[in-house]
């Protein structure tokens, strides 16, 4: 999901013939990669392990991955994360093998570079994820939780809500089960008592 501003325009630009000649060759020389066959003639893998610091950076960021799972109520959004902890290793070996394959690294292992790079893609779709269920969400909602949503700052307090939900008619209980229903969706709990919006 694209965080496009305005409708893309068409245009007569083409794209140079070297890049498509380039990327032809790429991609060739990925699908010739020779493979090593055991005696049943299957194919033996050719196994990446992490390079230590990668190993490292990779375990921290699931560390924190985890604790956003841990603070989640919203069953959707957690199976999505869950979703991404898997996905992320597979990006981590489509990286370090395309980098190989133009010249930027070995195949010996998979580097902290290439695993920098996967967590910013896994990011960005998590981030889109996230916008995706925000957007759904909204289609539920009645115009009084849509005020109320709304007028929410960034980063407020259970008694700073409860009072814009009171100046747009909302009973205080009412707001407490919708705040609850929306963790993870438009609201992340920060601690006790103190919330942030999740797209502001």
């Amino acid at each position: 999901m694209p965080n496009l501003q305005q409708k893309a325009r068409w245009n007569d630009k083409e794209l140079p013939k070297e890049v498509e000649q380039e990327w032809q060759r790429i991609v060739e020389k990925l699908i010739r990669l020779e493979c090593s066959y055991n005696e049943n003639g299957e194919i033996e893998p050719c196994i990446l392990l992490f390079a230590d610091d990668a190993r490292q950076k990779l375990y921290e960021w699931q560390h924190r991955f985890s604790e956003l799972c841990d603070r989640e109520s919203n069953d959707t959004i957690v199976s999505i994360f869950c979703k991404l902890e898997i996905y992320i290793i597979r990006f981590c070996l489509i990286i370090q093998m395309a980098r190989w394959t133009c010249g930027e690294c070995e195949k010996t292992c998979i580097d902290l570079l290439t695993v920098e790079r996967a967590i910013r893609l896994t990011e960005y779709f998590k981030e889109s994820a996230l916008r995706v269920q925000h957007i759904l969400n909204d289609a539920t909602f009645n115009s009084q939780q849509q005020a109320v949503a709304n007028q929410l700052p960034h980063s407020f307090t259970t008694a700073q809500a409860i009072q814009i939900a009171e100046q747009n008619g909302m009973k205080e209980r009412t707001f407490q089960r919708f705040l609850n229903d929306n963790i993870g969706i438009l609201f992340r709990k920060e601690k006790h008592g103190e919330y942030s919006k999740i797209n502001p």
